[in-house]
């Protein structure tokens, strides 16, 4: 899994409708992407670099594939694309790329580790422009809900004045970019092995404590606008 949060899009819905939150499937949903993402990916790549040269790169980019595997078998049973899906199938093809192009094993996880900061950079550059990108993160969940449910959220969203996904938006950019930091400094400190296990659930665990507070503080600043929204 590419150090992002992949789990925006859950983020910035959750928000919306934190009644319907499922907690048995959250942690299946947790336990699951641990597997995929961590797990497998660290059992492979153990397996595979006792038969290849030192250094060989063939390992890393076998393991990167079981990620993507995940990411395409989601999306296809999902038969929809979101924005956070499209950013990490981008991720996770560069990295693939800089794995080709890198020298050694421990350059080509540096630079996907790197890749963190890019996204947590994009994030933050959508601010000032005036489209804070989890403003499109919840309104994408929110679409497939009910006209009246999509029209009081963009009311309140308009009475928020675009308050609440700004800051939802400086958070998740923010965070994303210190969990790279973390991972940089996993990838130049520990084994490969040991990195595509640990980077993983770094970034799983990040995005938890980020949903838990994005649901909690996006439903209390729109909740403040409750008695405004129509019946």
């Amino acid at each position: 899994m590419p150090e992002t949060p992949p789990t925006a899009t859950e983020a910035s819905s959750s928000g919306s409708a934190t009644s319907g939150f499922n907690r048995a499937q959250a942690f299946r949903s947790i336990g699951l992407s641990i597997l995929i993402n961590a797990v497998f990916p660290y059992i492979i790549y153990r397996y595979l670099e006792p038969k290849f040269a030192p250094g060989s790169i063939a390992p890393l980019l076998v393991s990167t594939a079981f990620p993507l595997f995940g990411l395409m078998l989601g999306m296809a049973r999902r038969r929809t694309a979101d924005y956070i899906a499209v950013i990490s199938l981008v991720e996770i093809s560069i990295g693939i790329v800089v794995a080709l192009a890198a020298s050694n094993v421990r350059l080509a996880l540096i630079a996907r580790a790197l890749q963190g900061t890019l996204t947590g950079l994009f994030f933050l550059a959508t601010i000032p422009i005036g489209h804070p990108i989890f403003y499109y993160f919840a309104r994408q969940f929110v679409s497939s809900a009910t006209p009246q449910i999509v029209g009081g959220f963009e009311m309140a969203h308009q009475l928020d004045q675009g308050h609440t996904f700004r800051v939802v938006t400086v958070v998740w950019g923010i965070a994303t970019i210190l969990v790279s930091f973390t991972n940089v400094a996993l990838a130049t400190a520990v084994t490969p092995a040991t990195y595509l296990f640990a980077a993983p659930v770094v970034g799983i665990g990040s995005n938890v404590v980020l949903v838990v507070w994005t649901i909690r503080y996006s439903s209390g600043r729109f909740m403040r606008f409750r008695s405004s929204l129509p019946p």
